[in-house]
């Protein structure tokens, strides 16, 4: 059974196998600001450190959104 969750460091390892550039901050200040809708701040500590939950299903269905499909990528070569 696949995890209902996912780490940052999941989350960073996937975007950027498809190049985002990104690192752990901006993904945490991502999903504070609501700019990444896959996940929730749980907790924010007293120093500021934050506890994050992110939905597997929601991440990769994001992610799906924001990377170029075969065909987006047919029709900028041909474009060219």
């Amino acid at each position: 059974m696949e995890k209902i969750t996912m780490t940052v460091s999941e989350v960073l390892y996937a975007m950027r196998a498809v190049g985002i550039q990104c690192n752990q901050r901006i993904i945490s200040d991502g999903i504070a600001s609501g700019a990444y809708p896959f996940g929730r701040v749980v907790n924010t500590g007293v120093t500021g450190r934050r506890t994050l939950q992110i939905f597997r299903v929601d991440f990769y269905a994001w992610l799906d959104s924001k990377t170029p499909k075969k065909t987006d990528l047919q029709i900028l070569q041909k474009s060219s």
